[in-house]
């Protein structure tokens, strides 16, 4: 299974409870996560997204830190049956 196909099962499933999975592109701030959910009631997810088995990298690890020293909730999803649980967690809190 590709990170590609994870990732749109995840935009697929977030747009079926009402929420933005918005892609993060930033040219000036390297790392951050693939994906901000953004769901009814201001809840905020940052969500990482790669193949089975794969870990991020050293500088997206940093990022998950910063983020989550912030208040964020910040997740990484190797596989489509890890989405729903990550959604409810994100429209849970």
């Amino acid at each position: 299974m590709l990170e590609k196909e994870i990732e749109s099962k995840l935009v697929l499933m977030a747009k079926k409870r009402g929420c933005i999975p918005a892609k993060l592109l930033s040219s000036n701030y390297n790392g951050l996560p693939d994906r901000i959910i953004l769901s009814p009631g201001e809840k905020v997810g940052f969500v990482e997204l790669k193949a089975p088995g794969k870990k991020p990298r050293a500088l997206q690890l940093k990022r998950h830190r910063e983020l989550k020293n912030l208040g964020f909730k910040v997740y990484v999803v190797d596989s489509i049956e890890m989405i729903e649980e990550v959604l409810n967690e994100i429209c849970a809190s």
